[in-house]
């Protein structure tokens, strides 16, 4: 064996690490005051209750479980037709977990409802609302050890928050469902 064997074959060993160990995002939106509440999530409060009261935080958090969140990102990607609220449901907004067809809302819980059955816990999927580029925007925000995720309808892929092309407003209380908070920015200390 030549001597560039075992440097071909070490290379390729580290290239396969680095392929198979996830990428840490190491960064978590940075809350502030309460803000206000989509109108959208109050009116889908007042249809279901249990998802807008007080949870329980975790006294740590988990870890990203990468996998998972990439499956559930692109199935519900690819099982929803996105639909104006209008079109869908005859309503300006109107948010649902159990929708065949809606907008970004409807896409972020349903990923919601997927991974509160895949052992994920509530305060750790946060809607999240802002921009992505002038067009109003939610996606879902997983808070995990590693770092805030994000699962967008726009993309297969899930992203760390900084990775993500979107400016964070505001994001659900991670313990109480029904209150919103205002993003202030990122910050690489764990919540």
């Amino acid at each position: 064996m030549s001597l560039s064997a075992p440097l071909f074959l070490l290379a390729v060993l580290a290239a396969l690490v680095s392929v198979l160990t996830p990428a840490r995002a190491s960064t978590w939106l940075k809350t502030g005051k309460e803000t206000t509440r989509p109108y959208g999530h109050v009116d889908y409060c007042s249809r279901n209750a249990a998802d807008c009261r007080d949870r329980p935080a975790g006294a740590t958090l988990p870890a990203a479980r990468l996998g998972v969140l990439n499956s559930i990102n692109s199935a519900v990607n690819r099982a929803i037709k996105p639909v104006a609220d209008k079109t869908a449901f005859g309503r300006k907004e109107f948010w649902t977990a159990s929708a065949r067809s809606g907008d970004c809302e409807d896409f972020a819980l349903a990923k919601r409802a997927k991974l509160l059955r895949s052992g994920f816990k509530s305060s750790q999927l946060l809607l999240t609302m802002g921009y992505k580029g002038s067009e109003a925007h939610t996606v879902l925000v997983v808070r995990t050890r590693d770092g805030d995720y994000v699962l967008d309808n726009l993309d297969d892929d899930v992203r760390p928050v900084q990775s993500a092309s979107m400016s964070f407003l505001k994001i659900q209380a991670p313990d109480h469902g029904g209150r919103w908070l205002s993003v202030t920015g990122k910050t690489g200390k764990a919540p």
